[in-house]
């Protein structure tokens, strides 16, 4: 009847409406008589449960709490929280999980007051937890919010009341860490981002089961607190600090010397940081910073990965004050730190490292890279930098992979003789940001005329390149190509 009033438009005068329910009520009766007249389904078949509801109901009843709790554990916060409407075992046991990971993707943000909502969702999560306790908490809300002023909430209750062993942490601004985040013993991995925040470390730190430890952007408040909180963690096996700050008031000292210490990243633009590794047991190394200082007869044994990138500025370059050393000194320095790591398999120079290599005097003298694989290196279009890269080639009998960029820089002009090197076991070179200057074109057929079992060569071209030069550059490619049949180059 409803339908039909729906279907069609209901009449003013009174007599068409009095018709028009008398033709309504012949049509329904008409659709009854009809539906009576269809066959009915056996009474075997209808006596099967629901597949929707009936089956689905006493299979999530049956099931153990220790499962359920570890399918809920496997799924993300959104999905977490809708499992609350499958049963009523269900109702309330998504407070139970113990893996939590709340990131951008799970924020409401089209609806109105979402930031309020979603604050409330994590607090519902953090203080009404009926498991045995939350073991992995990832808070990534860097896009939507103010949060961070909630956060120092959500870590100490973390730290102080459920067994964390996981706590990632980076909120769109500054966060503070509690003094009781540093006392959780239960923690074995912990990443905090602290958007230049003044971070405080007490005088007593207990991070005795810490073995991953990530800070990114912070501020130290006292000269000593990096310090005392490195030597807390002893069983540290991951060590990161990306955009560390300093500050023009004091020296910031690091000494990285724990036995257990497998990765160590460092990351940072200040000139009052002074970083001194001695951790022997390293496989992993990543320096961009100004002062990396390495311990006097020290040597890394199980190195795999180097990345090394100690920068300079250019205006200051070469100029001799109370904070800057002589050239002489800065190279001696960077020969001992590129000596330490012979055992590397894959090692990363920046252009500062090979400039800082190319003023070694008399000459250079580095030791055999025995185990070195693939070499990556930044140079300058001159032959002080490219008599550094065929030397590094030279003293790695190994060396399969050869990564070379070139940087515009000044020191362009020179012209030395390239050194005669002979490798065999090179087989794949790449040249990034290709300038088609005379010392690349000259360096490209010196390792194409000695690497006998070359195989592929990858040159990718800046886009500011003259015709004239361009030709020019085919043409090498052509002779290249005449020397070894084999070789493979690829021009982009």
């Amino acid at each position: 009847m409803g339908f039909m009033h729906r279907k069609l438009k209901r009449p003013h005068n009174m007599r068409r409406r009095q018709n028009f329910l008398n033709w309504a009520r012949i049509i329904s009766t008409a659709y009854v008589n009809a539906y009576q007249m269809m066959p009915r389904r056996s009474a075997r078949r209808a006596n099967f449960p629901s597949p929707t509801i009936q089956m689905i109901e006493p299979t999530t009843i049956i099931l153990p709490i220790e499962i359920i709790c570890t399918i809920i554990s496997l799924l993300p916060a959104c999905d977490v929280a809708r499992c609350s409407i499958l049963s009523k075992q269900w109702k309330r046991i998504w407070l139970s999980n113990v893996n939590w990971k709340l990131t951008s993707s799970d924020y409401p943000s089209s609806r109105l007051g979402a930031e309020q909502q979603y604050l409330e969702f994590i607090n519902d999560v953090v203080v009404f937890h009926t498991g045995p306790g939350i073991r992995k908490m990832l808070i990534n809300l860097t896009n939507h919010g103010a949060f961070h002023r909630s956060v120092v909430f959500w870590m100490d209750y973390l730290a102080s009341h459920y067994p964390i062993n996981e706590l990632d942490i980076d909120v769109n601004g500054p966060v503070v860490p509690p003094a009781s985040l540093f006392s959780c013993t239960t923690l074995v991995s912990l990443r905090l981002v602290l958007h230049d925040a003044r971070l405080i470390i007490p005088t007593e730190v207990h991070l005795n089961s810490l073995k991953e430890l990530c800070l990114e952007h912070p501020r130290f408040a006292e000269s000593g607190d990096a310090q005392r909180l490195i030597n807390s963690c002893r069983i540290l096996n991951k060590l990161e600090f990306k955009g560390c700050a300093g500050n023009p008031f004091y020296d910031l000292h690091l000494e990285i010397n724990l036995p257990e210490l497998k990765v160590f990243n460092f990351q940072s633009s200040s000139d009052y940081i002074y970083v001194h590794v001695a951790a022997m047991n390293l496989e992993i190394f990543t320096f961009k910073g100004r002062n990396l200082i390495i311990s006097e007869g020290v040597e890394f044994p199980f190195l795999k990965e180097v990345n090394l990138d100690e920068y300079e500025l250019w205006i200051q370059y070469r100029i001799f004050n109370r904070r800057r050393v002589p050239t002489e000194q800065s190279a001696s320095k960077m020969h001992k730190t590129v000596s330490s790591f012979k055992m590397a398999e894959k090692l990363f120079l920046s252009q500062w490292c090979t400039e800082h290599l190319s003023n070694i005097q008399p000459e250079i003298n580095l030791p055999n890279f025995e185990i070195l694989t693939s070499l990556s290196i930044e140079f300058w279009p001159n032959d002080y930098h490219a008599n550094v890269m065929l030397y590094i080639i030279n003293c790695s009998p190994n060396l399969q992979q050869l990564y070379a960029r070139t940087y515009m820089k000044t020191r362009t002009d020179v012209t030395e003789p390239l050194y005669d090197y002979f490798h065999l076991q090179l087989k794949y070179i790449e040249m990034d940001s290709f300038s088609c200057s005379n010392v690349e074109m000259r360096l490209v057929e010196r390792l194409a005329g000695c690497c006998l079992q070359l195989r592929r060569l990858n040159i990718n071209l800046i886009s500011e390149i003259e015709q004239p030069i361009r030709r020019n550059f085919r043409r090498v490619v052509r002779s290249i190509k005449k020397l070894s049949p084999t070789l493979i180059v690829s021009v982009c």
